[in-house]
């Protein structure tokens, strides 16, 4: 049905000729009618995560509450499982939606976070800096209109948006005090670089499992790619990141998660 209604051929063998100019004119209506509830939903939409971000960090073993800044970045840890699960979802079990619609259906959450995050002035309270929301709707965005219109440019855009999102990550991965800095982020507490290592794991792996998709991989392969990437981060976390230990993160969460990929790897990629 999405494909029907994103198809320009569709919409014109659908629509006489006499009745285009009416439907441009009602639908111009209808949208201006809906822009107020859209900009109500960017608004609100940090109170969407609020269950599921407490879920997190009790499930790893972070206790408290968070401030504004540590709690954004459980958010952005989550959107990064929550896209590369929607782009599994549609190319593994769903297939009623093209390649091209599931990339865009992966990039769409961080178009909403970081236009939300425009709207919201995130900048003058926990960041990041309107250059850095801008980037992340640049890319995002192009990459979902992309999608959602077949584009011929469609395959660039997803290979530009992977490799943003892959050279995010690391950063806060490997140097999230300087990433921090760059993104500048406000209101940091002991706990920010350890917050932003989490989203440095969840990134990364994002950008890998989308790079590989973007240049060719089936999505079997693509999980198994992602797979050895997240148990890289993983390790890296939890052993050569101080700023992620003094979290006090269960090991016993991060061992499932480790277990799980190094089994996802081998099964997939090792023939």
């Amino acid at each position: 049905m999405l494909l029907l209604l994103f198809s320009p051929s569709t919409r014109l063998r659908v629509l006489p000729k006499h009745a285009h100019s009416n439907c441009v004119e009602e639908r111009a209506q209808s949208t201006l009618k809906l822009q107020p509830r859209l900009l109500e939903g960017l608004q609100s939409e940090p109170i969407l995560f609020t269950v599921a971000d407490k879920f997190c960090n009790k499930s790893y073993g972070v206790h408290g509450e968070l401030s504004p800044t540590d709690a954004r970045q459980t958010i952005d840890h989550n959107l990064s499982i929550f896209s590369a699960g929607v782009v599994m979802y549609s190319l593994l079990f769903r297939n009623d939606i093209s390649w091209n619609l599931a990339m865009a259906l992966g990039n769409l959450p961080w178009a909403f976070r970081a236009l939300g995050d425009l709207l919201n002035e995130s900048s003058k309270t926990t960041g990041p800096s309107n250059i850095g929301s801008s980037l992340i709707f640049l890319f995002a965005s192009a990459a979902a209109y992309g999608g959602l219109t077949a584009a011929d440019w469609a395959g660039n855009a997803f290979k530009a948006a992977s490799l943003f999102a892959l050279t995010s990550g690391l950063p806060c991965l490997f140097a999230p005090a300087e990433a921090s800095k760059l993104w500048e982020m406000k209101g940091a507490t002991e706990m920010t670089n350890g917050m932003i290592t989490g989203v440095g794991v969840t990134l990364t792996g994002f950008g890998a499992f989308m790079a590989a998709l973007a240049w060719g991989d089936d999505v079997i392969t693509a999980v198994g790619k992602k797979a050895i990437v997240d148990m890289l981060s993983l390790i890296k976390a939890m052993y050569f990141s101080p700023e992620w230990a003094s979290l006090g993160i269960s090991k016993a969460a991060v061992y499932f998660w480790l277990i799980l990929n190094v089994v996802a790897a081998y099964s997939i990629l090792v023939k």
